[in-house]
């Protein structure tokens, strides 16, 4: 059985991309890691609609944050190309 330890969600300003890391002593330098941002878009499009597939059109707004950082995202399914 695989140990999911110290893997750790991303930004990388380099890469301007959410990435998933992997890291051993150190708490800054990964010892390995991988471009994760479409996975991790789709998981929060799911969190934000309880994991059903929205509407067309239909909207959701997720709050997150602590302390005196507290953000709004809206996510909004779009429509038909014009």
């Amino acid at each position: 059985m695989a140990v999911i330890d110290n893997i750790k969600i991303r930004f990388s300003p380099l890469s301007n991309r959410v990435v998933l890391a992997r890291f051993g002593r150190s708490e800054t330098e990964a010892l390995e890691t991988r471009d994760a941002t479409n996975e991790f878009l789709q998981a929060f499009v799911a969190y934000a609609f309880d994991g059903k597939m929205p509407e067309k059109g239909s909207a959701v707004e997720v709050k997150f944050g602590g302390g005196d950082q507290q953000f709004v995202v809206r996510i909004e399914r779009a429509g038909d190309p014009a």
